[in-house]
């Protein structure tokens, strides 16, 4: 049998989890690979309607010590040159084939303007202009995807957009960007 493991934010907004959940990829906690804590919050409402998938534009990574160091990475340039109190994303995904826990499924991200409130932003690690992402990186990020529909984080129902479909940019990259449409969340249509 599971247990769910329920985390209250506040009187009305509360997020369960199952354990063990076999829908979920490895997702390397927030702690594995940095410690300060985050000082401002916003909370997403649930269930989240959108995905947005995002690539990072870095070298990628194909081990949890580089993956981890490239997150510390992305983290640093998010507060440190863009000013912002966390990583824009809420999930990296590492050549590597784990998830690395951003913000999270609840907190609001920096990743896609006019959608940070209403949608949970994927980035793989690397640059997918002219490279396919890895069978190993695409499982990952629709393990996660699942995850979230199974546990009512994600609907059920989720739209899966790329950066470039609701934005002025060239994100995920267009090899990655053909790679997710095959999915069946994909909509070419927000």
């Amino acid at each position: 049998m599971k247990k769910k493991i329920c985390t209250f934010f506040s009187l009305v907004f509360y997020i369960c989890v199952t354990a063990e959940d076999e829908n979920c990829p490895t997702i390397i906690k927030r702690n594995q690979w940095h410690n300060k804590p985050v000082t401002n919050v916003n909370y997403l409402i649930l269930p989240i309607p959108y995905v947005i998938i995002h690539h990072t534009v870095t070298p990628g990574c194909d081990t949890k010590l580089k993956c981890t160091s490239r997150v510390e990475s992305i983290y640093s340039h998010h507060v440190n040159d863009f000013g912002w109190s966390d990583i824009g994303y809420s999930f990296l995904i590492g050549g590597d084939g784990n998830v690395y826990e951003g913000c999270s499924w609840n907190q609001e991200g920096a990743h896609t303007y006019g959608y940070n409130k209403k949608s949970i932003g994927i980035a793989f690690i690397g640059n997918f202009q002219e490279n396919f992402a890895s069978d190993k990186m695409l499982e990952a990020a629709h393990k996660l995807i699942l995850c979230g529909k199974s546990q009512g984080i994600l609907r059920e129902n989720v739209r899966v957009l790329g950066a470039r479909q609701v934005g002025s940019t060239a994100s995920p990259g267009l090899e990655l960007f053909n790679q997710i449409q095959n999915w069946p969340e994909w909509t070419s249509q927000p």
